[in-house]
């Protein structure tokens, strides 16, 4: 029998709204390729995600939203403003670099998130509006229910175990970014493997059916 076309999600979307948030995942994507109004750009992507504590789903875990943003620190880039607006804080040249701001600090921090909900195609897509720093007073929790998974594409930072227990959706965009191919390359390397060169080392014929 053929497989029966995939139900489209019953999941609940991320209640829009200004909520409490943790960040409990790090995720650097590599260069990705997207349509921007009718044109094909690349940027350098990394993905934040967040969990809702106040805002529980029916089996009792927190909803979560996840936002991509492009890996730049220029003034107008939006990443910036909202680490600025998160922290509190205007970032200053002696935080760049690499004894500077490292962006696994915000794992497990604390933030107020403005998610909304676009409609597309019939179809509901939640995504974070603006951040800020908690309201005071408030009571935040000492730890996220979700595990802290941090993974960067640099020899240093790699960990295949983090790496596997991505979606597989997360997986392939990564496998697909010439910076995943150069950190695969190195890695051979450093194992004194030959690979014949800088290769992509995901391919449709390692699907075993």
């Amino acid at each position: 029998m053929y497989l029966p076309a995939p139900n489209e999600s019953s999941f609940a979307p991320t209640p829009a709204g200004t909520h409490l948030a943790l960040c409990y995942r790090v995720i650097d994507l590599g260069t990705q390729e997207s349509n921007y109004n009718g044109e094909m750009k690349k940027a350098h992507k990394v993905l934040l995600s967040w969990e809702l504590p106040d805002e529980l789903m029916e089996d009792g875990r927190p909803f979560t939203v996840n936002q991509r943003f492009t890996w730049s620190m220029h003034e107008k880039a939006t990443l910036r403003k909202y680490l600025e607006a998160w922290r509190g804080l205007a970032f200053t040249e002696r935080d760049f670099g690499p004894s500077g701001f490292d962006i696994r600090n915000v794992l497990g921090k604390a933030c107020t998130l403005n998610v909304v909900h676009n409609e597309k195609a019939g179809s509901t897509y939640t995504n974070v509006a603006g951040v800020g720093k908690p309201m005071k007073g408030i009571t935040i929790p000492t730890a996220t229910i979700n595990p802290l998974v941090y993974l960067w594409l640099h020899k240093d930072r790699w960990d295949a175990t983090v790496f596997a227990s991505l979606s597989a959706g997360i997986q392939q965009a990564i496998t697909k970014s010439p910076e995943y191919s150069d950190l695969m390359y190195d890695l051979h390397q450093a194992s004194g493997q030959d690979d014949g060169g800088r290769q992509n080392d995901f391919h449709d014929d390692q699907i075993p059916f």
